[in-house]
């Protein structure tokens, strides 16, 4: 069975991760969907392993008319599942009842691309959130949704956020939840430049990835921050390593790493000390590419070339994180670390 499955974060008004869209395709070449009809039975869920791509998230899943009326989301657990119900169900009734159904046992029931046109929909009912597309509704038609719904017990969310502007539109509107690529876009400032201690990280970040680890440059910089000394002496310290003697020189704890190690450290060290104020979930989708990529280059490179796939994953790391994480565009984040 070839299966791929996507998952799209989900905010709350903290940004912290409420569940995921999960949608599915069936091979390369085809487009991601809610569900594969086909494939929505026991083997296929376990296949997935959707523990493993959920993690503690909720799923939010669109079903179609022909899966929910089989029964399908009984194949979820309701504390992990989401269910979501075409666009409009008015004048189903067949649906409706297969609805209330998942109600009784504890399901929560989304509808996509609600408007303010549908406040008579049924659906309000027994429904717990409405998606709101924010690029199609206009300002008037979300004010009403935010303002209404809410009343009635039932959370609206925005879909489509695609910028932190765009966030903070709708976390004013009174959205709930938030879905979109907005955690993964600079927060732009004009004028502002880039605190002395983050410019510090960046500089770090530019003496690990030069083809020779310059040790003396990297001895002298790690000794201008008592805290990036303390966690290095104490990351090599750890029991990780279980040296025998406690090793107190940045000279030696660099040596002892080796260039690989160094560069895997300081990428974290980076990226930790960045993105502070950032959603988890952007660290989380860093390191998955990161790693992706990591294994791919050991396909590209040839044996002999030791740590190279380590060198491609931190750059792809770095370059997906450092834009993001430094609230700069790239170019500028480029034109400090050159």
């Amino acid at each position: 069975m070839e299966a791929f499955a996507t998952t799209l974060p989900i905010f709350d008004r903290l940004a912290k991760v409420y569940g995921y869209d999960l949608r599915f395709r069936s091979g390369f070449g085809t487009q991601f969907t809610s569900v594969v009809a086909e494939q929505a039975d026991v083997d296929f869920w376990k296949a997935m392993g959707f523990d493993d791509i959920l993690g503690m998230g909720r799923a939010h899943v669109f079903f179609p008319r022909d899966l929910l009326l089989k029964g399908a989301p009984f194949l979820f657990p309701p504390d992990r599942m989401i269910v979501g119900l075409p666009e409009d169900v008015t004048g189903d009734g067949e649906l409706i009842d297969s609805c209330k159904g998942l109600k009784e046992v504890g399901y929560e029931l989304a509808m996509d691309n609600f408007g303010a046109d549908q406040m008579a929909s049924p659906f309000l009912e027994f429904g717990d959130i409405v998606w709101v597309d924010i690029a199609e509704a206009t300002d008037e038609q979300q004010e009403a949704v935010c303002e209404e719904l809410p009343r009635r017990g039932i959370r609206p969310l925005a879909k489509n956020v695609s910028t932190p502007e765009s966030f903070d539109k709708a976390m004013e509107a009174g959205y709930w939840y938030f879905q979109g690529d907005f955690f993964r876009q600079p927060v732009l400032r004009p004028g502002r430049e880039l605190p002395t201690a983050k410019a510090h990280y960046l500089q770090l970040l530019q003496e690990v990835n030069k083809p020779e680890l310059p040790y003396d440059e990297l001895e002298g910089l790690i000794k201008q921050d008592v805290a990036m000394t303390y966690r290095l002496l104490r990351f090599i310290n750890s029991v990780w390593y279980g040296l025998k003697q406690t090793v107190n020189s940045i000279r030696h704890a660099l040596v002892l790493l080796g260039p690989v190690e160094v560069r895997l450290w300081a990428s974290m060290l980076v990226l930790r000390e960045l993105g502070e104020e950032k959603p988890r979930e952007l660290f989380r989708r860093c390191l998955i590419r990161a790693k992706m990529a990591e294994g791919l280059a050991v396909s590209f490179f040839a044996p002999d070339e030791r740590g190279c796939e380590v060198r491609f994953a931190v750059d792809v790391y770095n370059q997906e994180a450092a834009r993001a994480l430094s609230d700069m565009l790239a170019s500028k984040v480029t034109d400090r670390r050159a």
